[in-house]
């Protein structure tokens, strides 16, 4: 029996199940169909009867209470019986056995839990970044139904998820993950292809190193470079690394050199010493630096001092001082952290000749290169040698730009606070006496700058302390001081008095010591002028009062009578410091607090009605 026809009315009668039953009456495609129907019914009655149902569905209701959702799911159940009684079901083609990859992942989540994430990754747009990481975080991609979509994730244009799929979702399978990798992955691809390539070598091991061999010969410059830095580490493979080192595409040797560097035994050393002499110089030098080879080592601090004692052979030559110069910043950047006996001794002799190096060559670099280094040694003689440098940078620098800014924050390592507070003293006196336009004035006023960027520390990042009124992801300005034991050990007690008399209030809170009645009562008046919790430095001076040691019981009152200032309004959040002080509020203060709350608004207000439910004793810990 041919069920075309009856597929053909199948599907007028899903039609009528989504239009409506009532729309049957006189429906003209049905008409048409009628007729087949009773004229096959005079050879087969399950057709006529089809047609007596045809007929009864599309005549119109001779009364009110119309029949037709019944008389159609009377056509619909004849026609459904009829179809899988004469439908076929035996497969077409050869049946071959069904290739499986198993996996342990479950798909226990309900879609409504996936969703979002399944939404983020097949789209584009803002605002999908952060979806995806609560996802991983969540652990959802442990569902089965999202391995395809993190896998299409490293072709995602938004570089953030394309890394976060690479680097951390899909390395989280384990070697699973490699064959459903190796099977999409494509070596004629670009980056993404070479993401995928990192993520099966990081999970696969070394049963997937015939495939990296196989794309550093087939793949694009891309896939190529990155197989080729992916072979480091494996000895079998080192002499085509020395062998792509030399190869006509730029892209390529970059790779090899730094698959050589990471290597670091004597021949991959010998092959990169030997580039950093020729026209690669420039390529090599980034990779030298990340070479742990001590080898490497002993012949950089051997060509470095050959180019120091060649110096005063050629001091008159200024154009060859400077093409002396070339090299040894080359070097000294192919240093990087390397640490030798040798190096000491070089870097050592550098300091001792301050006066060549700085004051008549200029070579700021090498000099502190070498601070930097004897930094790390913590010895008595480099520890003397570095005060000898300090004050001699002192001297040097003492009227140019760098003096209050870099040279402040490389003597403060190192010389006592005594000396260095006499040191300064003048250009914070002499600018502040003097026009705000003079050159003394914006002297002084860099060092202000640095000395706050030593001692607070300002970050904008998420809330950590997360309650009713902060939603999650809500971000916030986080203030920090350096603690008090660091300040009173590493800084001179007469900047407190100092910054008090310029009046520089916030580097008054963050000097402000236990007893020292004079910060208390000087942040104390800077409250009461500046009440207002909306700006960035009301939350300054309250550190300032509990540094300087103010008791609670006045720290409260102070707070609470900011809050009724009438200057404190329009306030949409409150910095974490003062909300964590104002949580501490006893509820006594529960009537003030709760009369000035509508001054309050949006998060503001919620966190003050945070505080009044801790005042009762309603907050859950």
């Amino acid at each position: 029996m041919s069920t075309a026809l009856l597929q053909e009315l199948n599907q007028e009668v899903r039609r009528l199940y989504i239009a409506g039953s009532e729309l049957a009456v006189d429906d003209f495609r049905l008409k048409r169909l009628l007729p087949q129907f009773q004229q096959l019914g005079e050879r087969a009655p399950v057709f006529k009867r089809l047609g007596e149902c045809i007929s009864a569905l599309i005549e119109p209701a001779s009364d009110k209470d119309s029949r037709s959702a019944q008389l159609l799911q009377d056509l619909n159940l004849l026609l459904s019986s009829v179809l899988h009684t004469q439908g076929t079901t035996n497969p077409e083609g050869e049946l071959t056995p069904v290739n499986s990859r198993p996996i342990s992942l479950s798909s226990h989540l309900s879609y409504r839990k996936l969703s979002a994430v399944q939404v983020a990754l097949t789209t584009k747009g803002g605002g999908r970044y952060e979806i995806i990481v609560d996802a991983w975080k969540e652990g959802l991609f442990q569902d089965l139904r999202l391995v395809h979509l993190a896998i299409e994730a490293l072709n995602d244009p938004y570089v953030e998820i394309s890394e976060l799929a690479g680097n951390h979702i899909l390395p989280s399978y384990g070697p699973e993950i490699v064959p459903f990798l190796v099977e999409s992955f494509d070596p004629k691809g670009g980056k993404s292809e070479s993401r995928k390539l990192q993520v099966i070598a990081k999970t696969g091991g070394k049963d997937v190193l015939d495939l990296i061999y196989q794309a550093t010969e087939t793949g694009t410059d891309d896939v190529r470079s990155a197989a080729i830095k992916l072979l480091a580490g494996y000895e079998e493979y080192e002499s085509d690394l020395i062998e792509w080192s030399r190869n006509k595409k730029k892209v390529i040797r970059e790779a090899a050199y730094d698959a050589l560097a990471e290597n670091g035994s004597d021949t991959s050393v010998e092959r990169l010493y030997e580039a950093s002499l020729g026209k690669d110089k420039e390529l090599v030098n980034p990779v030298l630096a990340k070479c742990n080879s001590a080898l490497l080592t002993d012949w950089l601090v051997r060509d470095l001092s050959a180019e120091l004692q060649s110096v005063s052979e050629v001091k008159d030559d200024k154009q060859k001082i400077e093409e002396i110069w070339s090299r040894v910043r080359l070097l000294l950047w192919a240093m990087g952290d390397k640490q030798s006996l040798q190096l000491e001794e070089l870097y050592r002799d550098v300091l001792n000749q301050y006066s060549l190096y700085m004051t008549s060559l200029g070579w700021g670099y090498l000099v502190n290169e070498a601070v930097i280094y004897m930094g790390r040694i913590d010895t008595e003689e480099a520890r003397e040698l570095l005060h000898e440098n300090a004050e001699q940078d002192l001297k040097h620098f003492k009227h140019s730009d760098s003096y209050v800014n870099k040279v402040f924050s490389k003597t403060h390592r190192v010389l006592s606070p005594e000396r260095l507070y006499e040191q300064y003293e003048e250009v914070l006196v002499q600018g502040f006496a003097s026009s705000t336009l003079s050159k003394v004035a914006k002297e002084r006023k860099k060092l202000l700058g640095t000395i706050g960027d030593l001692v607070i520390h300002r970050e904008y990042r998420a809330y950590e302390d997360i309650v009713s009124f902060a939603d999650k992801g809500s971000y916030t300005y986080y203030v920090e001081m350096l603690p008090q034991e660091q300040m009173e050990m590493s800084w001179d007690h007469r900047w407190l008095e100092l910054f008090i008399e310029q009046d520089e209030f916030t580097l008054v809170s963050a000097f402000a010591r236990q007893g020292h009645k004079a910060a208390e009562v000087y942040l104390l008046e800077k409250l009461k002028n500046s009440p207002e919790f909306r700006n960035r430095f009301a939350n300054l001076i309250i550190m300032g009062l509990i540094r300087s040691g103010m008791k609670d019981e006045n720290l409260y009152e102070a707070l609470v009578t900011a809050l009724e200032d009438e200057r404190n309004k329009d306030c949409y959040e409150i910095e974490p410091f003062i909300f964590k002080q104002l949580c501490r509020l006893p509820s006594s203060y529960y009537d003030r607090v709760q009369a000035i709350l509508p001054n309050f608004k949006a998060n503001a207000e919620d966190q003050l009605q945070y505080v009044l439910r801790n005042m009762k004793g309603l907050v859950r810990t």
